[in-house]
């Protein structure tokens, strides 16, 4: 296998203004805006005009999402859904999944909140912790559970979500106390998911999500060098064959068309946050040329890096 260069990996600015920090292993840093308070609503930038697709990753914390704008496909290593404008989605904590639109990205927006363990047992380990949070956690087959608007159940489940973003973003006076109360209402339900689950937790396969996370921080690290077949089915110890394999079932793509994926929404960050020239973001990238970047680019989002650029200046 080759020897790769220690890579620097650009980061997400503004966190306060975006949803995340994807770091070198893939694995998604939530930043809060007080460190008093594990709770966090990431509401789409008012000043830019376009969706950025959130490729494979995944973080500790446990996650809602809400749609306000378009059709967005959430999909983790075993499950796909389609999520419309009013849906939602509830995704566990450590779930691998990877985020699409599937309309122009003017069109889509998506609200997510964002929370840990600590915020609704108060403290690692005490009763509330081992009772209620950590069977969820320790649920693996209950990697995420959407919830749509036309089912009763789930409208409850949406409208409760919905009163937490408004507590959120009008912040009154007792707004901690009462998104808390309300999320104490939801995690009943959560919990009982995952007890239902555990009734087929023999059919999922834990070391399988380790050898994806695996390739997938390579991937992460080095999308800017050549990556072959042969250094993805190295570091997660599985030969060639196994390593097509799970690219192709499970994350729903070859390995050169995934690298490139990757390739692509680094090219989107680098775009948005940065002054680089296109010829500067191609090398950085891996596409080698621009012209080259250039076509890949408008292929996949049906305008030119430019074009992008513009859209999302503040």
């Amino acid at each position: 296998m080759r020897q790769f260069a220690n890579p620097e990996v650009p980061q997400c600015e503004n966190p306060s203004k975006n949803r995340c920090q994807i770091g070198k292993n893939k694995k998604e840093t939530i930043t809060y805006q007080s460190q008093m308070l594990h709770y966090g609503l990431y509401t789409p930038d008012p000043q830019k005009t376009s969706w950025t697709d959130v490729p494979w990753h995944w973080h500790n914390e446990f996650e809602f999402g809400h749609i306000i704008g378009g059709r967005i496909r959430y999909k983790t290593n075993h499950h796909e859904f389609i999520l419309r404008e009013g849906d939602g989605i509830f995704v566990n904590s450590g779930t691998l999944h990877y985020l699409q639109s599937l309309e122009p990205i003017e069109n889509v927006a998506l609200r997510t909140q964002f929370f840990d363990q600590s915020f609704l047992a108060g403290y690692p380990g005490g009763i509330y912790d081992m009772k209620y949070i950590v069977p969820v956690q320790e649920t693996k087959s209950l990697d995420a559970v959407p919830l749509y608007q036309d089912q009763k159940c789930h409208a409850i489940l949406l409208e409760k979500l919905g009163q937490c973003e408004e507590i959120c973003l009008k912040k009154e006076p007792f707004f901690e106390l009462r998104i808390r109360s309300i999320f104490s209402e939801l995690w009943e339900t959560v919990y009982s998911w995952a007890q239902e689950q555990k009734k087929h937790e023999n059919t999922y396969d834990p070391a399988e999500d380790e050898r994806i996370k695996q390739m997938l921080t390579l991937i992460q690290e080095h999308y800017g060098e050549k990556i072959t077949v042969e250094d993805l089915a190295c570091t997660a110890h599985i030969s060639e064959r196994e390593c097509y394999r799970i690219f192709r079932n499970i994350l729903g793509s070859t390995p050169g068309n995934f690298i490139e994926q990757i390739r692509l929404q680094k090219a989107q960050e680098l775009l948005r946050y940065t002054n680089k020239s296109i010829l500067e973001i191609a090398l950085e990238t891996g596409f080698g040329t621009s012209s080259y970047f250039c076509k890949l680019f408008k292929a996949c989002h049906h305008i030119t890096p430019n074009q992008y650029r513009k859209m999302n200046i503040t």
